[in-house]
């Protein structure tokens, strides 16, 4: 089951946070769960696999912006979202808080105020799913697509590709129904046919972590879709919901494609 857990926090002091700080709150989810268990903090850790969570970035209010970020306005709270696709991760998180109500950012405290959590499990998630003729991807950190073989990378929401990518997640983590080799195909073909673009704004952003930078797109787009009949509007709504827990594209434990759905346009 897809599980969101949100943070409410406040700083105790004012604290330069990095511009962009995806990296600081997967360390921060990391350290959690470390300290509840070790063990399980190596297994998120593990190099070169697909990871069942991703992250949010900081959100919060700054009083100024100097060299390598903004000042953080300790009056105002700061916002991170853990997202976990298998519930039994997010239990990591909920234990921590049970024992201890601050962490430390940097040289920081900050207290959390609030925890909040949503979930949607992957049978409601394929339940719900209603055909539609038009929905739009709003893209609210840098995003890219990884290009398989090649060290560029797609710096376009093609449908085929965002869709028969979240596929590949779901069906690596979902405790319900999965799509077998030949829907897989059957489903990209479907896309490449009768899923497009029909409008979109998007702009490129360098995003810097430490010593590395990486160029994404942010924005939005709708997506079209001329078959209303088949099931695979239905799976392509539900994976367009799906990506609000599983953000899109590369580097996703990084903060990287967090994505919010618009049905209705």
């Amino acid at each position: 089951m897809p599980v969101d857990v949100g943070l409410e926090l406040y700083g105790e002091k004012d604290v330069v946070l990095p511009f962009f700080s995806g990296h600081v709150a997967r360390g921060l989810l990391l350290h959690v769960v470390r300290q509840v268990d070790p063990s399980a903090a190596n297994i998120l850790h593990e190099l070169d696999v697909s990871k069942p969570y991703s992250v949010t970035p900081l959100r919060f209010h700054s009083v100024s912006r100097v060299e390598n970020g903004f000042v953080l306005d300790p009056a105002y709270p700061c916002r991170v979202g853990f997202r976990f696709l298998r519930d039994d991760l997010a239990g990591y998180v909920l234990r921590f808080f049970e024992r201890q109500n601050s962490v430390m950012i940097f040289d920081t405290i900050f207290r959390i105020a609030s925890l909040s959590i949503k979930s949607k499990s992957y049978a409601d998630l394929e339940r719900e799913a209603s055909a539609t003729e038009r929905f739009r991807l709003i893209f609210e950190t840098p995003t890219y697509l990884p290009c398989l073989g090649s060290s560029y990378r797609w710096m376009f929401p093609d449908a085929v590709r965002v869709f028969s990518g979240l596929l590949r997640v779901w069906n690596r983590f979902s405790d319900g129904r999965r799509f077998s080799k030949e829907e897989f195909l059957a489903y990209k073909e479907w896309l490449a046919k009768n899923v497009g673009v029909c409008g979109y704004r998007l702009g490129t952003r360098v995003a810097v972590m430490r010593d590395k930078k990486a160029v994404g797109f942010t924005g939005w787009c709708t997506y079209e879709i001329g078959d209303l009949e088949s099931e695979w509007n239905r799976v392509t709504v539900m994976l367009a919901k799906y990506a609000e827990y599983s953000n899109i594209g590369g580097n996703k434990t990084a903060g990287y494609g967090v994505t919010k759905l618009i049905l209705r346009i």
